[in-house]
């Protein structure tokens, strides 16, 4: 009988793991590709795509002091390149009254993308190099503050 009840014991052990496995976040609920876009020899655009998992939201770029962290995009590390336009963003975030922090933020949802166009001014030091920081949430849990960091060159035309 005292093997019964352990071997019992161990299986329900087991199961209680594997659905509370199920039950956890995403390991990272969203997930980025970025993209560099010619359009001549010497012009083109980085593209920074974002992609969010069902019933999460990434936070906008410009929410108030001691909330969530907004999302930042800097480019500052790029070489041979010289930005020519602003960060633009495919969609407007939308503006809400967060209960978990108490205050007006904005957010997007399911996908959301950027774009920065350039003008390559050393062909053979040209890459875009940028990190992404950001934070997303669902109605009950958030993820830890993330950075993606990125490196693409610009492939040199003859």
């Amino acid at each position: 009988m005292n093997k019964i009840l352990r071997f019992s014991f161990i299986v329900l052990t087991m199961l209680v793991g594997v659905f509370s496995l199920g039950a956890q976040a995403p390991s990272n609920p969203v997930k980025w590709r970025i993209n560099v876009k010619m359009s001549s020899a010497t012009e083109g655009e980085v593209i920074m795509i974002a992609t969010i998992a069902d019933g999460w939201h990434l936070y906008g770029m410009n929410l108030p002091k001691g909330g969530p962290k907004s999302t930042e995009i800097n480019l500052g590390e790029s070489t041979g390149v010289k930005f020519t336009g602003p960060l633009t963003q495919s969609v407007a975030p939308k503006a809400y009254h967060d209960a978990m922090f108490d205050m007006e933020l904005s957010c997007w949802e399911k996908k959301v993308t950027f774009r920065r166009k350039f003008k390559v001014t050393d062909a053979a030091k040209a890459a875009i190099i940028g990190e992404i920081k950001f934070m997303s949430c669902n109605d009950v849990n958030c993820s830890a503050p993330s950075t993606e960091k990125f490196n693409k060159k610009i492939p040199q035309t003859k």
